[in-house]
């Protein structure tokens, strides 16, 4: 082997390594670096975790209530979660789990079904983000698969934590201290 030949073969090799070294650092910068950046500069609402509620139906029926649990996670206007609806009537409940995506924008929140399960029941909803991200309200359109009949809501959904009882201090105690 003549010095040509080594000199090609060290530029070759050095060309690979550095084309491994330059893929390598396009997906760490696309995969862990931007979604942080973006992230961090996103100053829209946030609507991530559960969110607990009711719901009612466009013509009420007395004796019948929709309880709406919410989980969602949030990356910048991207959203993606479950749904879960539990519909009561006299004697009966019934329950549907819906995996739910959808997008941010405006101030309103458009979930649909979700591509990961294809097989989940149809669900859309429009919901406004109100007070900063204190709750979600609008519309929820499902199907019932028991009953096969597409049902519209009206539905109103508030931080799961937020719904908690504050803690009371006794007022024995309070007259006590005086």
């Amino acid at each position: 082997m003549d010095e040509t030949d080594i000199y090609l073969l060290l530029g070759a090799g050095g060309g690979l390594v550095a084309t491994f070294f330059l893929l390598t650092l396009k997906d760490l910068w696309l995969q862990d670096v931007l979604p942080l950046w973006r992230r961090w500069r996103y100053r829209g609402e946030t609507i991530s975790g559960e969110w607990t509620g009711l719901g009612n139906a466009s013509t009420p029926v007395a004796g019948e209530w929709t309880e709406i649990t919410l989980r969602l996670q949030q990356h910048t206007r991207d959203v993606h979660g479950l749904l879960w609806i539990r519909r009561c009537s006299a004697g009966r409940c019934v329950e549907l789990k819906v995996s739910l995506a959808g997008k941010i924008s405006d101030g309103y929140v458009t979930l649909g079904p979700s591509d990961i399960d294809a097989a989940a029941l149809p669900a859309t909803a429009l919901l406004k983000i109100q007070g900063r991200g204190s709750s979600l309200n609008g519309h929820l359109v499902y199907r019932d698969a028991q009953t096969d009949v597409l049902e519209g809501i009206h539905m109103s959904v508030h931080r799961a934590e937020s719904r908690a009882l504050p803690r009371l201090r006794p007022i024995v105690a309070e007259a006590a201290g005086a």
